[in-house]
């Protein structure tokens, strides 16, 4: 009985890098995988603050939620590029380019484009294995 209350599961990050690194191609700088709190959990691409970026994402992301109730998706036009986040359950998928360029639907197409290949029984996954708060 014991065990079931205390599900284990591992998580293959290799899949889910693989995962990120799929849209993580020209024009897009990086794909970051947080929690809701802004844990980072993976990212692929060129990350040099991702630990800082997936904080500020999270905190702005509560912000909205708690002042619009149920925030989807979220277009940042930053001094340093463009960002595009997605909520996917308890998890929050950005993606952000540099180029000023790069038009906001087709950032918006990618990011809905990864949070949809990324699997629900890998979130349940991660669930089980306390990475999501």
């Amino acid at each position: 009985l014991a065990a079931m209350e205390n599900p284990k599961a591992f998580v293959n990050w290799q899949a889910v890098q693989k995962i990120l690194e799929n849209e993580t191609t020209a024009g897009i700088g990086a794909t970051l995988l947080f929690n809701a709190e802004g844990a980072l959990l993976t990212s692929a691409g060129d990350v040099n603050s991702e630990h800082i970026i997936s904080a500020l994402i999270a905190n702005i992301w509560k912000s909205y939620k708690d002042s619009l109730s149920e925030t989807k998706f979220m277009l940042l036009d930053c001094e340093e590029g463009k960002l595009g986040v997605c909520g996917i359950g308890r998890f929050r998928l950005c993606m952000y380019t540099n180029s000023f360029k790069f038009p906001f639907g087709l950032l918006k197409a990618k990011v809905k484009l990864q949070s949809n290949r990324i699997h629900p029984g890998t979130l349940v996954i991660l669930r089980l294995c306390g990475l999501c708060v």
